[in-house]
């Protein structure tokens, strides 16, 4: 019969019982200081050895003993023929250990890769313009005490260019919804930002750089390819996996609010984002008749003046820092 003191402890006081634990012919038996017990094995709970932890003997009624020796007993269950749990044993051998870690590793790229921009879209697609809204209003005022100062365009200049913008009509015909803005920065050069509310904010630098309005009209009908299919939300969501769990599981949006100033002026669009507001502009540019070379030569004079180091008087190309793969962009405009 294998046999070793330990520690009992009744399940009613904290009071320590020094005690033998038996286990033999499928039958549990404590002894002494009081204490004596006789139970079939199958009603007692032996837990798994967890490191240097001491492992636990339990009864149905509370009580339980503390067993130090973690050898000993191992070999006493050894003895009697009770087997380690599945878990124990996978929890002792190296191979099942590697095989889990590089399990789960695979398992979280997969649901970064994948799983996240699911369910960013998912979110995105139902979050009400009222959160749009919301956003919007609270990123506009940050952006405008902290990167934007008022434009310095001539207000006839701002018209022609909202008035033109409007005559435009989408691949379906409906005119846009978009409501244009106009900025001065220094910081941020050429440049334009759509908003998930539908605010199309466009800089002087980029006004100033164009020549010809039909390249800025390319530039805010790209821009209104990422409002339509939400790529800026959907960015948001991407970037903050809590903030997506927030804004699904509890429809809440302030966590949202605070980080979109700084989110939307970081982000970098992926290849498929850009690639789907190219087509969407491609599309209104045909649908209006405009070649899509405008839009092409705008960007190609953007990129040029980035590679060179070049830095026009007051305008800066910091537009393609968010637009990524710029020749891959020119090679399908000029395409087609």
């Amino acid at each position: 019969m294998g046999s070793l003191p330990v520690s009992y402890f009744d399940g009613r006081t904290a009071r320590v019982h020094r005690v033998t634990l038996g286990i033999d012919a499928g039958r549990v038996t404590v002894h002494g200081d009081g204490v004596d017990r006789d139970e079939p094995v199958e009603a007692v709970d032996i837990t798994d050895q967890i490191g240097h932890t001491p492992r636990l003997v339990r009864f149905h009624d509370g009580a339980s003993c503390e067993v130090a020796d973690l050898d000993a007993f191992a070999a006493v269950l050894a003895e009697q023929g009770i087997a380690r749990s599945a878990v124990a044993r996978a929890e002792r051998n190296r191979g099942w250990i590697a095989a889990a870690t590089v399990s789960f590793v695979l398992l979280l790229v997969v649901a970064y890769r994948y799983g996240v921009p699911a369910l960013a879209d998912t979110v995105a697609t139902h979050l009400p313009q009222a959160a749009l809204d919301q956003i919007g209003r609270h990123t506009m005022d940050i952006l405008d005490r902290t990167a934007f100062e008022p434009s310095k365009l001539p207000a006839r200049r701002q018209n022609d260019i909202v008035a033109a913008f409007a005559r435009l009509r989408l691949a379906n015909g409906r005119p846009p919804t978009q409501t244009m803005v106009f900025r001065y920065s220094e910081g941020l050069g050429a440049n334009a930002l759509a908003l998930p509310s539908g605010v199309i904010i466009i800089t002087d630098g980029l006004v100033a750089l164009a020549k010809d309005d039909r390249e800025i009209l390319g530039v805010l009908a790209h821009e209104a390819g990422h409002v339509e299919r939400r790529h800026g939300l959907r960015q948001l969501l991407q970037n903050s996996t809590v903030t997506l769990f927030i804004a699904w599981y509890v429809g809440d949006v302030s966590s949202l609010v605070a980080t979109a100033p700084t989110l939307l002026l970081q982000a970098k669009y992926s290849r498929d984002f850009e690639r789907e507001a190219d087509a969407y502009a491609a599309d209104v540019m045909r649908a209006n008749g405009i070649s899509l070379s405008h839009l092409a030569d705008i960007l190609e004079r953007l990129e040029n003046g980035r590679s060179s180091g070049r830095a026009l008087k007051r305008v800066t190309t910091d537009y393609l820092s968010s637009h990524p793969t710029t020749a891959e962009r020119l090679k399908m405009l000029r395409g087609q």
